[in-house]
């Protein structure tokens, strides 16, 4: 009986491993069992049958020509081809390839030529060079308008090699996923025959040496240092990705048909797909830091390389999928910070990464797709992380009325990644959430409504995760107010439609966290677009305009002086409670937003008054406590025009530079015109349907500029009609003000947006301007506003019937009669018998008069007046009659 206990015993463990040896196949991103529910979205899903014919449509010419042509697309992936230079071993120099040796019985991958990224793009794949032996690439400029190929040397070809054999991977990738919906061979065999030609070839290649430690580490298998696997930086070792998901799609056509050198080497499909894989996340593992984007970005390459492995009793070593999968889940090291850390990265308060919007918003989506990765394989990250959740939803913050990202620090601009929205959908399906479901549902369908998005666009992994949409809505509620401090970056917003929205940003200065120093810079907003966007048409880091893109010359601010360090926000309304929020709870006005922000010796207030439901504009009053200075302006526009405020159009003369260079990037300014004027001036820039003008105050010493400077952007999306994309100039003016102080005598601006022919500011005129005050009159078709603001608490009279103690103000009549007074932190604002007066401290307040009504709004008590009778005390309360 004690024998037959001991052979059952024997029995069941036996057949644990040999269970656990064979475990299933796919399940990075599904299962075979999940195989029909899939099809079945296919053929009920308006969106996933799109995305499904998109796919073959990609993949079937391909495909198809691999039956009788099988050499065409495995010849085009870049290796080391030729027999004797078969490397298996590459030496780093200066960040960038140097030299290779060894010789492997098999053709290996080639290593990108360089760290640095190029200005060229690789030609179409019938254009590439089949069996390419020396690496040299065919390219296409980006940034010129010829788009005549060039051959690039290998050593300076970027990330050119990096992308071909990523585009052909990707190809496996989609055929690996058809072969598992449609079952037929064809795509099996073109996906296998990329795949062994990669695995094999990167199977032969040691990670790459740098003896002098260019790389902050020497390399090979020793922690420390960028390097990654198969990349210069471990952020970039995305190969793998691809590369674990045919093999998990495609992993029992291998083992039925491996590839002939297995046989050779006496290595098994598996032995061999699992010793890359394990490099890979080995090396990752130890390189690129454990803070800020790196070691998200780091994790996600590893994951699928993770969880394609078997379990830890298949391998001599142990190491199999559950001896890593808490490397991320649990751990952190010398060299990463698992879950735990990186959830603890996020502002628990505004739920924002510290790093600026385009790296930010990238964050939150990684860890929400290894998140529904993990819960394939029984491990549920996502439950009681609720920062998770709160840090999606923070990014909708982050937008403007079309949907783009708000631009600055190092970013592109663009649309919001949907894919976090798409995973917290899927998370909430799965888990029986309807609430959550509902509301991810909401922000997808505003995004699809707004042509931001498209679900048929979100590729294979889309029609696996993304889920039918639940009833739900299609409007965001949005903010009329975010602040967040460690970003130092301030958005208002009036209304949140494309077409009648306005919303200016306003921003100091930081560096690191891929933020910029820029100044104390402002952007502001218009049909949607932003009208004076911050310059980002740099290819690169390395490319030689980066400085002046990501630097202060790109940012509309005043040079030379502050840059980086703490801002100080002297007032703000709508205000935000930073303690609680990232956003405003309340708002004094509907037609009026401000903010007075201080930043070592500047100053800036900017406001947004609306005027109608369709038309409205922005005031900038800039201080700068120098005695030289250049305010900058970049707009969007064709050309850009200087007039009188008699319309009478400047005369420009060209000069061979501006003088005075306060930043070696002014060098990017070209076709320099200048005109000494100390009158108010007008600047008109053409933006096809839309104009832009700009009212500038005269002022002593002054000199204008106009140049032509750097593209603002290399995508296609973030401008009407594509204006100022790359290789377009874009038109920028430069204000001069030498040997006078800028504090004193500060540079005060509006600028107006509208539909050429539409123009609704008739007249703007000075009251006064001095060191602490400043005054104007901003005449419209049917209101006028008095604008006021001031740097100091004092009563001030700047004319008759007007008294004004306070940071900001507004006095606005509507067809010649009373309309409202807005005081913005301040203790008294009085126009004729009008009047709004705090008691002790400084109020935020508007007294305003709508179809036949009293209304006041006020964040304090407030002592209030109308035009007949006595003053009388009301107390805080917002949109309350006064009867």
């Amino acid at each position: 009986m004690k024998f037959k206990i001991i052979v059952v015993v024997i029995l069941t463990c036996c057949l644990n491993v040999v269970v656990a040896q064979k475990a299933e196949h796919p399940r990075i991103y599904t299962k075979a069992s999940e195989r029909t529910n899939i099809i079945n979205k296919i053929e009920t899903e308006d969106w996933a049958k799109t995305s499904w014919e998109a796919l073959l449509q990609d993949i079937d010419g391909h495909v198809n020509r691999h039956v009788t042509n099988p050499e065409w697309m495995v010849s085009r992936l870049a290796m080391y081809w030729k027999e004797g230079e078969r490397y298996t071993q590459c030496y780093i120099k200066n960040q960038d390839w140097d030299y290779g040796e060894g010789n492997a019985p098999l053709p290996t991958v080639r290593l990108p030529g360089m760290r640095r990224w190029n200005d060229f793009v690789n030609v179409p794949l019938e254009d590439r060079t089949p069996y390419n032996a020396t690496g040299d690439m065919l390219g296409i400029s980006r940034s010129s308008a010829d788009k005549t190929p060039v051959l690039v040397p290998y050593k300076e070809t970027g990330h050119m090699i990096r992308q071909n054999n990523s585009e052909i991977l990707k190809l496996a990738e989609k055929s690996a996923f058809a072969y598992f919906i449609t079952q037929e061979e064809k795509y099996a065999k073109f996906s296998a025959d990329i795949f062994w030609t990669w695995m094999l070839g990167t199977y032969y290649m040691q990670p790459p040496l740098d003896p002098e430690k260019s790389s902050k580490g020497p390399g090979g298998y020793a922690p420390g240092g960028i390097l990654g696997y198969y990349d210069y930086e471990v952020i970039h070792d995305d190969r793998q990705d691809f590369a674990a998901a045919i093999y998990d799609f495609l992993y029992n056509y291998l083992n039925a048909n491996p590839h002939k050198h297995l046989k050779t080497i006496n290595k098994s499909v598996t032995d061999v797909s699992s010793e890359v894989f394990k490099r890979f996340i080995e090396i990752g593992l130890v390189r690129g830091g454990k803070k800020g984007n790196w070691n998200v970005n780091r994790y996600r390459h590893i994951m699928n390389s993770i969880l394609v492995l078997e379990p830890n009793e298949f391998y001599a070593d142990k190491k199999g999928r559950d001896y890593y999968i808490p490397f991320y889940t649990e751990k952190s090291g010398d060299h990463y910070a698992g879950l735990p850390e990186i959830v603890a990265n996020y502002n628990k308060v505004t739920g924002l990464w510290p790093e600026s919007p385009g790296y930010a918003s990238g964050m939150i989506p990684f860890v929400l797709e290894m998140g529904l990765k993990l819960y394939n394989s029984g491990v549920n990250t996502l439950a009681g992380n609720p920062i998770i959740e709160k840090a999606a939803l923070a990014n909708l913050g982050w937008l403007d009325a079309r949907g783009n990202l708000v631009l600055f620090g190092d970013m592109r601009g663009g649309p919001a990644d949907m894919s976090a929205f798409e995973s917290l959908l899927t998370y909430a399906t799965w888990e029986g959430n309807t609430e959550t479901a509902k509301s991810m549902a909401t922000a997808i369908r505003k995004n699809i409504a707004s042509g931001q998005y498209k679900r048929e666009n979100s590729g294979w992994q889309g029609i696996i995760f993304n889920q039918p949409l639940p009833d739900s809505g299609s409007e965001l509620p949005f903010h009329k107010a975010a602040y967040s401090p460690f970003h130092r970056h301030i958005i208002m917003k009036n209304g949140n439609d494309e077409a009648n929205g306005l919303m200016f940003t306003l921003y100091g200065g930081r560096y690191q966290s891929h933020l910029a120093e820029n100044g104390l810079a402002m952007q502001f907003y218009s049909n949607g677009w932003v009208m004076s966007p911050d310059a980002s048409a740099y290819e690169s880091y390395w490319s030689k305009d980066a400085g002046y893109h990501r630097g202060i010359t790109g940012s509309n601010t005043i040079v030379p002086g502050y840059k980086k360090g703490a801002i100080t926000i002297n007032a703000m309304e709508p205000s935000v409670d930073t303690t609680n929020s990232f956003y405003n709870t309340t708002s004094v006005s509907d037609n009026v937003s401000f903010a007075d922000v201080s930043a070592e010796e500047k100053r800036r207030l900017v406001a947004m008054i609306r005027t109608s439901e369709t038309t409205g504009y922005y005031v900038d009053v800039f201080r700068s406590n120098q005695n030289n200075n250049d305010y900058i302006h970049h707009n969007l526009g064709h050309t850009v025009s200087l007039k009188n405020t008699s319309n009478t159009t400047l005369k420009l003369n060209d000069v061979n530079d501006l003088g005075t260079e306060y930043d070696k990037n002014y060098s990017f300014f070209k076709n320099q015109k200048k005109i000494k004027f100390n009158e108010d001036f007008n600047a008109i820039w053409d933006v096809d349907y839309l104009t832009v003008n700009m009212w500038m105050m005269g002022q002593n010493n002054r000199e204008l500029y106009t140049v032509s400077a750097p593209p603002t952007t290399l995508r296609s999306d973030i401008t009407p009609n594509q204006i100022n994309k790359s290789p377009e100039n874009t038109p920028t003016l430069i204000v001069r003000q030498n040997g006078i102080n800028g504090a004193k005598y500060p540079f005060v601006s509006v600028f107006e947006t509208y539909k050429t022919g539409k123009k609704s500011i008739k007249n703007i005129s000075k009251i006064e301007a001095n060191q602490s005050f400043v005054g104007i009159t901003v005449e419209g078709e049917q209101s006028t506003q008095i604008i006021l603001s001031a740097t100091e608490q004092k009563l001030v009279k700047p004319e008759k019937g007007i008294a004004f103690e306070g940071v900001f103000g507004v006095v606005s009549e509507k067809n010649n009669a009373f309309e409202y007074l807005y005081l913005g932190q301040g203790k008294l604002l009085q126009h004729g018998n009008f009047k709004i007066e705090a008691f002790d401290e400084a109020v935020s307040a508007e007294l305003r008069f709508k179809e036949g009504r009293y209304f006041y709004s006020s964040d304090k008590p407030v002592s209030i007046k109308l035009n007949k009778g006595e003053a009388k005390n009301y107390p805080a309360g917002y949109n309350m009659e006064i009867k």
